[in-house]
């Protein structure tokens, strides 16, 4: 899918427990944010290396809907047999 401002690709990203998560940051561009499992990693940023109005509404959005599915996620979870038991991975770690 691609609109008038050039954001293009689809993929899907199942994620199990051999997962890492990070934030890439730089002093001149905007960071990347990168999602690993096993072999597979996806990265997102944003189109040329401003933090322009469009990155900054589109990080608002990224983080409210990541935000969401966080809440989704926790909220099943806790619904689920066993569910209380918990996993204390932290962002940007790798699996235990």
């Amino acid at each position: 899918m691609s609109s008038e401002g050039g954001s293009h690709s689809h993929s899907s990203f199942h994620v199990g427990t051999d997962w890492l998560v990070r934030c890439n940051i730089y002093a001149d561009r905007t960071p990347i944010l990168t999602f690993d499992a096993g072999p597979a990693a996806v990265s997102i940023s944003t189109k040329g290396t401003d933090a322009t109005l469009a990155a900054v509404e589109f990080a608002r959005a990224l983080a409210r809907e990541t935000q969401r599915f966080a809440d989704e996620i926790e909220r099943m979870h806790v619904t689920q047999p066993g569910g209380v038991e918990g996993n204390d991975k932290a962002a940007g770690s790798h699996a235990a």
